[in-house]
């Protein structure tokens, strides 16, 4: 982490604890050069989940039509069976 006050790229942290809210993390850090602390917090970037087809194309996860998909497999799959009694 880079020092606001000297620009040094180096710190070490001093004291990490969750926020309030639960949804980061506050850290207390300490610049190996300077000495001066400072405070940063960090949070979790939420990404979209993204699947790679076959023919190399990305696509959005969307969980209605991955169940949609295994519901038509099911089908065919009991359809299937119900043929060979």
């Amino acid at each position: 982490m880079k020092c606001p006050f000297c620009g040094f790229d180096d710190s070490k942290v001093v004291d990490s604890r969750p926020t309030d809210e639960g949804t980061s993390i506050r850290r207390r850090r300490e610049c190996l050069k300077c000495l001066k602390r400072f405070t940063t917090y960090e949070t979790v970037e939420r990404m979209p989940l993204m699947l790679v087809k076959r023919d190399g194309t990305r696509q959005a996860y969307d969980r209605q039509k991955l169940l949609g998909g295994l519901m038509k497999a099911t089908g065919v799959a009991h359809s299937a069976r119900a043929n060979r009694r």
